[in-house]
């Protein structure tokens, strides 16, 4: 058996072992929300971050990767369940399988090295989506994104599961035996069209290439199942998952998901819950009632 080593870093413990000419990260143990792996240990670069190195650690919710590591085992983060932001080396890298599988709250993956800091944070929601919402490991891929090609597999990879039926995988989790996590078809479904409303979402915050025909395509479905729509699923999500946050409603707003028909029952939904965005919206239907009626007063006559 290998000899392995306990090292302390910032923010957690770590059991590592030599690994060739460099050390591998075999475990760890998180003890702060924020933790960064240094770059050499022991005098050594740290080249390699073992298999479930990570597993289901539930107190990460930041990990900093060093320039140095050129190799991620297989589901090395699996099911860290707070886990929002990692840092990456933007090089080729060998990873394994699952790395970020039930990460469920990923929301910015960022480059380790990357000059350019403004692309980085543009780009980091958008490699965020690949392993966990897009459910497409090969879109992580450092080297690549970015890249006009790299865009054009994630927008085919989003709009192949916009054009998903909502019913499809459901006999599969029924003969798996997974009915006790989804009891009934309509619940089924109701989730179905919130993960398609989460992916609108996430996209139309995180825009870069985003074309114009894509955009509409995102908005309309976010408009075809506002309050007074479908199921309500893209209002369903903005109030219970990002009710406080301006950005969201900023898109819910452009996307043309407030209408006069609906405004008061967005209200009521809100009751006595984020006041901030309850006051953003009075607002915003107000200017919007008033830039309409002033253009109505004009004719072409």
């Amino acid at each position: 058996m290998e000899q392995t080593f306990k090292e302390e870093a910032k923010g957690g413990s770590l059991i590592c072992r030599i690994a060739g000419d460099g050390v591998c990260v075999v475990s760890c143990r998180a003890q702060e929300q924020r933790l960064e792996i240094p770059d050499r240990i022991r005098g050594l670069a740290v080249t390699e971050i073992g298999k479930k190195a990570f597993l289901g650690d539930k107190t990460l919710r930041e990990a900093a990767l060093p320039e140095t590591v050129s190799q991620i085992g297989d589901w090395a983060f699996a099911s860290c369940s707070r886990l929002e932001k990692i840092r990456i080396p933007r090089k080729e890298i060998r990873l394994g399988r699952g790395i970020f599988k039930g990460c469920t709250r990923l929301s910015q993956i960022f480059f380790a090295g990357e000059e350019n800091r403004e692309l980085s944070e543009m780009l980091s929601g958008l490699i965020a989506m690949a392993p966990v919402m897009l459910e497409a490991e090969y879109l992580l891929s450092p080297m690549e994104a970015g890249e006009e090609a790299w865009i054009a597999r994630l927008d085919a990879r989003l709009v192949t599961l916009l054009e998903k039926p909502d019913r499809e995988g459901y006999s599969r989790q029924v003969l798996c035996g997974e009915e006790d996590l989804m009891a009934s078809l309509e619940l089924y479904l109701e989730e179905r069209k919130k993960q398609k409303a989460r992916l609108c979402y996430h996209r139309l915050l995180h825009d870069y290439g985003l074309s114009g025909e894509l955009r509409e395509r995102l908005s309309a479905y976010l408009r075809e199942n506002t309050r007074g729509c479908g199921d309500a699923a893209s209002w369903r999500v903005l109030l219970e998952e990002h009710g406080g946050e301006k950005e969201y409603y900023q898109i819910f707003a452009d996307a043309g998901c407030i209408t006069g028909e609906n405004f008061q029952e967005l209200l009521g939904d809100m009751g006595e819950s984020f006041p901030e965005m309850k006051a953003w919206l009075i607002r915003y239907r107000t200017q919007s009632a008033a830039s309409t009626d002033f253009f109505a007063g004009f004719s072409l006559d």
